[in-house]
């Protein structure tokens, strides 16, 4: 059921599609983790994934030990990410312009 793989997709991404080709969007439509077996990553890559997806919600397994795709708690982590990579790139930004000012306006002779 896989189809082509593009060699630039992450671990993640690849796991995360593949729950999506499958249509497991909820408990009723959930899936067991063997179904990235065909993937090209290690068991060992696989199990990390998928664990550390249900660390955040993105992956949730129930009590049948299948797992779901969680759209929301996708969403929610993209923006967690979004605002810690905003701060790195945003503070060093405000400092720059802050000390540029103050050489222009001479405040610290």
């Amino acid at each position: 059921m896989t189809t082509k793989i593009n060699p630039r997709k992450t671990s993640g991404r690849l796991v995360i599609d593949t729950f999506k080709e499958y249509k497991a969007f909820s408990p009723k439509t959930a899936q067991p983790a063997e179904i990235c077996k065909d993937l090209p990553l290690s068991s060992n890559v696989i199990a990390y994934t998928i664990t550390n997806m249900m660390k955040d919600g993105i992956l949730v397994h129930t009590d049948d030990n299948k797992f779901y795709y969680s759209q929301e708690n996708w969403n929610k982590f993209q923006s967690k990410f979004n605002r810690i990579y905003w701060l790195i790139i945003g503070i060093p930004a405000v400092v720059a312009v802050v000390l540029y000012a103050v050489q222009v306006l001479g405040i610290l002779k």
